[in-house]
């Protein structure tokens, strides 16, 4: 009788002592130390939009809270989500914050993988990633997709292959239906608008709020026939300044297929820097989580800190939620898959069918 009063008097402590620390106030984090696994380097925009994040972070998720950075770059953040998934211990007291290519790394099979998405729970980002746009360089004055689908041999200035604006490109000229497009490979991101403004080059795929950051003169100059939305169906109306009224290269989908190999490029990068923690936390320890980073989303004072952080880009936060509904919107169809294969690769483009 008396071990099994004191098993109910334990239990009611231990529940009390529960419903202290999550109810009335006190959190698991109070007074300890979390790190963010950024797979990047330090001080880089990535960086820079973190530290946004973390900041708000440290005000909603405890008392006394510190909040660590430590960079894992390499492989796209194939190293940074590979550490969240094998070696991340599963406390809460890791976040993994890792850019968009973590998405098709996993999903394409990409070299270095050791993750799958299915490891983690995401909580969330401060962006669903930019709408892009075509850019052709002024002499050339194809300022409409009409005039860009009768040129021959439109010359593209890019990084590498497999970069994801070389994928860009090639999902643009294969929608379009360019003739013979070529890509001059091995430039760096601060040497292609110096290739366009040359004439070394003919177009590129950019980001739209990258153009009225770094090179608003283009404004005046060079051609946009077509922009691309965002995953959440955001284009150049999302941007206050770019040119507006331009014709989205959805439009020109004009086969089942090109239209679900679009679907699939904006489904396996739902989101342009996720937060995210490997599954396995203890239950409260998810729960304070996600809502310590819904209230960062929903918190205005946060998108104005974002927005003067980073000149001028405004937030546009996502959920965890909304982030798995995207990248179960992928089309399953395997003739889809092989296509896009074909295309972040070196080889021709496919065959229109």
């Amino acid at each position: 009788m008396f071990l099994r009063l004191l098993a109910v008097v334990s239990s009611a402590v231990l529940t009390l002592g529960l419903l202290t620390a999550r109810g009335y106030g006190a959190s698991y984090f109070d007074g300890k130390t979390v790190t963010v696994v950024q797979g990047r380097t330090p001080a880089g925009t990535g960086d820079v939009r973190a530290r946004v994040v973390i900041e708000y972070l440290q005000k909603y998720l405890g008392t006394n809270v510190t909040i660590v950075s430590r960079y894992v770059p390499g492989g796209g953040g194939n190293q940074a989500a590979n550490y969240m998934a094998q070696k991340a211990k599963r406390n809460g007291l890791t976040i993994g914050n890792v850019g968009s290519s973590m998405f098709p790394n996993a999903i394409l099979g990409a070299r270095g993988v050791r993750y799958n998405l299915e490891d983690f729970v995401f909580l969330g980002s401060a962006s669903p990633g930019n709408p892009y746009t075509l850019v052709i360089r002024p002499g050339l004055k194809l300022d409409t997709v009409e005039k860009v689908k009768d040129y021959q041999g439109l010359r593209f200035a890019q990084r590498s292959v497999g970069h994801a604006m070389y994928i860009l490109d090639r999902i643009v000229a294969y929608t379009l239906d360019l003739k013979d497009p070529k890509w001059i490979l091995g430039y760096s991101s601060s040497e292609i608008p110096i290739a366009l403004e040359k004439g070394e080059a003919d177009a590129e795929s950019q980001s739209i709020p990258g153009i009225m950051r770094e090179t608003p003169h283009w404004l005046n100059e060079f051609g946009f026939p077509v922009t691309i939305k965002n995953a959440v169906g955001q284009g150049a109306e999302a941007v206050p300044g770019f040119p507006q009224g331009l014709p989205s290269l959805e439009q020109y989908a004009d086969t089942k297929l090109k239209q679900e190999v679009l679907q699939f490029n904006n489904a396996i990068r739902p989101t342009a820097a996720p937060y995210f923690v490997p599954k396995g936390l203890p239950p409260e320890v998810l729960k304070e989580l996600k809502e310590a980073f819904g209230k960062i989303w929903k918190d205005p004072k946060f998108s104005a800190a974002y927005k003067k952080a980073t000149a001028g880009e405004d937030a546009v936060p996502m959920t965890g939620e909304e982030i798995e509904r995207i990248l179960a919107s992928r089309p399953k169809n395997p003739e889809v898959r092989d296509l896009y294969q074909q295309l972040i690769g070196a080889g021709p483009l496919p065959a229109k069918k």
